[in-house]
């Protein structure tokens, strides 16, 4: 039960750091991201476990597609070379 938990807080925390990563990449002030960080972190522990699931699942192919689009248009534009944004 303790590694399923950790697992889970351990991804939880990937999920809430992207979505700051989003708020930096939109100039939102710095000051703001821990605010944002717990908003992010309730909204996913306070839901019903379904409703978690879901949110999870949207935010981690969403995420996961729009860092890969990132990263795929950085090496487009570089001709294969590391994108500053990437490293």
């Amino acid at each position: 039960m303790m590694v399923e938990m950790t697992n889970d807080i351990l991804m939880l925390a990937a999920v809430v750091t992207s979505y700051v990563g989003i708020l930096k990449a939109y100039g939102v002030p710095h000051r703001h991201n821990h605010l944002f960080s717990l908003v992010v972190a309730a909204m996913f522990v306070l839901v019903p476990d379904r409703v978690q699931q879901l949110l999870l699942t949207i935010s981690l192919v969403g995420l996961t597609a729009s860092g890969a689009y990132h990263y795929s248009k950085g090496q487009a534009k570089n001709g294969g070379q590391d994108d500053a944004d990437t490293k």
